[in-house]
């Protein structure tokens, strides 16, 4: 059995006899015909009934037609898998994606590079803090979009666009700001809870950021957690506006007003590629698309 006898079958019932698939596939009727029989005899049962004038499946027959058509669409894709491969588009590009940022913003991209490139595989990591930046760094990604200072990213040999700039702000449930009647410092909040998501990278190994001296605090490892134990009472944090801000209006959050400590504040957000590297012609795409966010 041959993908070239399949061919043969393909276009033989497709196209209702002989001579439409000699004109379909450019080979003789005779040469047609006997690629079917060596096809049956390869298979040792009859594929097609010749009792009438027009060529038809038996019921064995329908059985193979239906896995052959399935065998051929395979090796289509693998030959256009091939010719992807052979162009230099990647089988796979890793972009690593702070979890702060707003993935919706991502979404209409990566349907145009899924549609654009269907045979590379995007693989997405939801990093935290600098876990992004770190993975660009180590070159366990080709691209990471990361909030950060411009003063911070300068540091390391990385090529930065920035892309967004959104707020993060302190919150907490009514539930556990009832307990501060006169709440005017975060001193006051020294024993309650700060929620805080942990580094999924090592470039801030030992650093508390935005964290007094003495604070008590209860660790997690995604946003999601962060909210759940906010809106629970349990402690409060700095989270996405995005992500609390039907909280906010709902009255399930309320933002922490302190003379010490700013409500909200503003992060930017950036995508970054190692300095010197050469992307592929899908990492590329990616990168040229989602610098154009800022716009």
């Amino acid at each position: 059995m041959t993908l070239e006898q399949l061919k043969m079958l393909k276009a033989v019932i497709q196209e209702g006899s002989l001579q439409g698939a000699s004109n379909r596939l450019f080979k003789t009727q005779p040469a047609i015909s006997k690629g079917l029989q060596q096809l049956e005899s390869g298979l040792g049962i009859a594929i097609l009934d010749r009792s009438g004038y027009k060529l038809k499946l038996t019921q064995q027959g329908e059985l193979i037609y239906q896995k052959a058509l399935m065998l051929l669409e395979q090796s289509d894709q693998l030959s256009q898998m091939a010719k992807h491969y052979k162009t230099g588009s990647e089988a796979k590009v890793v972009i690593a994606v702070d979890a702060m940022f707003d993935l919706e913003k991502l979404v209409p991209i990566f349907e145009h590079i899924q549609n654009e490139f269907p045979q590379t595989q995007v693989i997405l990591k939801q990093e935290f803090v600098t876990g992004g930046i770190d993975s660009v760094v180590n070159n366990k990604a080709q691209l990471a979009i990361s909030a950060a200072e411009a003063s911070f990213l300068n540091t390391f040999k990385l090529v930065t666009q920035h892309i967004y700039t959104q707020s993060i702000i302190n919150v907490a449930a009514p539930k556990m700001l009832a307990r501060h009647k006169d709440l005017v410092e975060s001193s006051q909040l020294r024993d309650e809870y700060q929620i805080i998501v942990q580094d999924t990278g090592n470039l801030t190994k030992g650093v508390e950021l935005d964290v007094q001296q003495g604070q008590r605090k209860w660790y997690v490892n995604d946003y999601h957690s962060k909210r759940t134990l906010c809106l629970s009472g349990i402690g409060w944090g700095r989270l996405p506006y995005f992500m609390v801000k039907e909280d906010i209006e709902m009255g399930r959050l309320v933002p922490i007003s302190l003379n010490d400590t700013k409500t909200e504040i503003e992060v930017k957000s950036y995508v970054m590629k190692p300095k010197g590297q050469v992307l592929g012609p899908v990492a590329n795409k990616l990168w040229d698309q989602i610098s154009l966010l800022e716009h």
